[in-house]
């Protein structure tokens, strides 16, 4: 593909790095030369210095022929008006991202078709929507929504005393709508077969329907869902989680620094406890009974604040807590120093945009584990070698480290067990090792006569 990437922060930098590996035709753009240096250093591809909304830039980047146009400055205004341009200069496809407060009632994290723009983005608005998810688990620390919502991909840490410690994953009682489609342990994942067996400190992911991956999680944690939450940060992230969680019935308090902000918030937001006052401060978390709450998310725009909020939470009594953090090679460090759930919103930021550059029969693909695994969504073309095969005679296509985690049947979500069988059309959601993810894909296209 001929991708254009407008800005080059840490999500435009990403972007380049995977779009890069992956082979694609890349030309990146933006106003400072030392970004632009720091790319061309970095990556191998095309560098413009320039305003990315201005049409002589555009030009030069060759938006008209280009596939995918994607606008990810720190300016809302001009990722939309680039995007913009870029369609009608003759972009196939054009993405913004859009993050600010403004924008996010408008966008609900992502957007089709506003203003003119095929995709856009609001990636704190999306996390804040992961956040909810997580807190409406029993214990997941990650929440992925697959195939339009109808497919979830939770993570799963275990802990404390499991009755599932040292059992084959094959003498579980699953629920029939739910599969582990892996486990993490000392840091590598593996797909696993019935005779793996469960260690303590074992990460989990299961796959299935919505219900059926929550039935699941009881099996793995003894966490409840959250039902009394506090939050620290009224920004976009702050308030669309509390919008989120006051919809599911949670009891919410929200604490923000700023007076004039938390006077609005309390205006603006029914039903929720806004109190002034500054997170990072023991006493307030202490006399605010922070202990009583089931999930503490930080989620200022400052790393320093929501990683020092959270630890007082722990060190007041909280059992579990959340961060976000805009840089994301912070996560790993702050998962060590004892914080449970730690998202980023410019990596979620990413990931989407890059499901859209995936072509062919592979319609989105998630990266787990920092490139370990690879969750792929894709159409079974009607001359595949896999239709009309049960899945116990399948087991010479999947390649090893592949999994089969779910099927999308017209409007139907199948679990897959040994009998089921694949159509020409259907949908399927794969667990696969990176290796082997060119063979999967092999599978499910058409026969070559």
């Amino acid at each position: 593909m001929y991708i254009v990437v407008i800005g080059l922060g840490e999500v435009g930098r990403h972007l380049l790095s995977v779009l890069d590996h992956e082979g694609h035709d890349v030309v990146a753009v933006d106003a400072s030369a030392e970004a632009v240096a720091y790319a061309e250093e970095h990556y191998d591809v095309a560098c413009i210095v320039g305003y990315g909304a201005s049409q002589e830039v555009l030009d030069r980047a060759g938006v008209s022929r280009a596939d995918i146009v994607v606008a990810v400055s720190n300016h809302d205004e001009v990722n939309l008006i680039a995007a913009l341009a870029a369609k009608q200069l003759g972009a196939k496809q054009a993405v913004a991202r859009a993050q600010g407060d403004e924008w996010a009632n408008w966008t609900e994290g992502i957007r089709y078709g506003l203003l003119g723009v095929d995709v856009v983005i609001n990636p704190r608005v999306l996390v804040a929507q992961e956040l909810a998810r997580v807190a409406r688990s029993h214990g997941a620390s990650d929440v992925i929504d697959l195939s339009e919502n109808r497919v979830e991909l939770v993570q799963i840490e275990l802990q404390g005393e499991s009755r599932l410690f040292d059992k084959a994953l094959k003498s579980i009682d699953l629920p029939t709508n739910a599969l582990v489609a892996a486990i993490v342990r000392d840091g590598v994942l593996e797909v696993p077969g019935g005779d793996d067996i469960f260690r303590r400190g074992d990460r989990v992911y299961l796959i299935g329907s919505p219900d059926g991956v929550l039935a699941a999680e009881r099996l793995f944690s003894r966490t409840r869902e959250a039902r009394r939450v506090c939050i620290v940060g009224g920004g976009v992230v702050g308030k669309s989680l509390a919008r989120e969680l006051r919809r599911s019935g949670a009891k919410v308090m929200l604490i923000e620094k700023d007076r004039e902000v938390a006077e609005a918030i309390s205006v603006e937001l029914d039903g929720i406890d806004v109190v002034h006052g500054d997170g990072t401060h023991q006493g307030l978390l202490e006399e605010e009974e922070v202990d009583t709450y089931d999930l503490f998310c930080a989620v200022t725009p400052l790393d320093e604040v929501n990683l020092m909020a959270s630890l007082l939470a722990k060190r007041a009594g909280c059992s579990r807590t959340a961060v976000t953090v805009q840089r994301a090679d912070y996560v790993p460090i702050y998962k060590q120093l004892g914080i449970d759930i730690v998202l980023s919103p410019r990596t979620v930021a990413s990931d989407h945009i890059l499901r859209l550059s995936r072509g062919g029969v592979l319609h989105s693909l998630t990266v787990l584990e920092d490139g370990q695994a690879e969750v792929v969504e894709l159409t079974v073309s009607p001359r595949s070698p896999a239709v009309g095969r049960e899945l116990t005679k399948m087991r010479d296509l999947l390649p090893h480290g592949a999994l089969l985690g779910a099927i999308i049947h017209g409007d139907q979500v199948v679990i897959p067990h040994g009998s089921t069988k694949l159509s020409a059309g259907d949908r399927v959601i794969v667990m696969t090792k990176r290796h082997a993810r060119k063979a999967v894909e092999r599978l499910f296209r058409p026969r070559h006569t």
